[in-house]
């Protein structure tokens, strides 16, 4: 299955989750996020302003907010195919991009100094390689600054199936919820 095959079948699978088992797994993954040492220890700290189908970050946001860490959020230039990470103050800063995508809509710093980054993705192998959404900012981001990695995903997003490029840039972690009614963390 090509990439591109794999991403179309995991986002159907994301976006096809029912709500109450979704939110137990957002909620685990909170939590394991927030105990977690690479949390703890960061004070900078880059995520995305997720999508409906994706594991929920504004309760992060909020949460590392509260603990005075300084949040940061991609601001991606399309046309120069450019990521950058811009400040978060306030989720009320927040608006939709021309793609839909949530950026911050205030005069506020950049950096690419992260001590963490929280890597979105939509399929993931276990050594921690990963599919996106086909633009590349963020392997290209990662291989450049090298911040701690830590992803968090359900288990419908793994497959040990995903071909690797020279260019794809692996997450150092993952935090794994289950999603189906067997699993043992809902």
């Amino acid at each position: 299955m090509s990439k591109k095959e794999m991403r179309k079948t995991t986002l159907a699978l994301m976006r096809g989750l029912n709500d109450n088992l979704k939110a137990k797994a957002d909620d685990f993954l909170f939590k394991q996020l927030i105990e977690h040492d690479k949390f703890k220890n960061a004070q900078t700290i880059g995520l995305v302003l997720s999508m409906p189908h994706e594991v929920q970050t504004d309760q992060i946001i909020q949460y590392a907010l509260n603990q005075q860490k300084s949040i940061y959020v991609p601001s991606t230039n399309y046309e120069t195919h450019q990521m950058q990470f811009q400040k978060l103050e306030d989720l009320n800063q927040v608006a939709l991009d021309c793609k839909s995508i949530r950026y911050v809509n205030a005069n506020t710093p950049i950096t690419d100094h992260l001590d963490l980054v929280i890597v979105p993705g939509v399929v993931f192998n276990h050594a921690g390689y990963r599919i996106g959404y086909g633009g590349g900012y963020f392997d290209e981001f990662l291989s450049k600054h090298q911040p701690s990695t830590i992803s968090l995903v359900y288990d419908i997003q793994l497959s040990d199936q995903i071909p690797v490029e020279p260019h794809d840039y692996p997450v150092q972690e993952l935090i794994i919820a289950k999603t189906q009614k067997d699993g043992g963390n809902i």
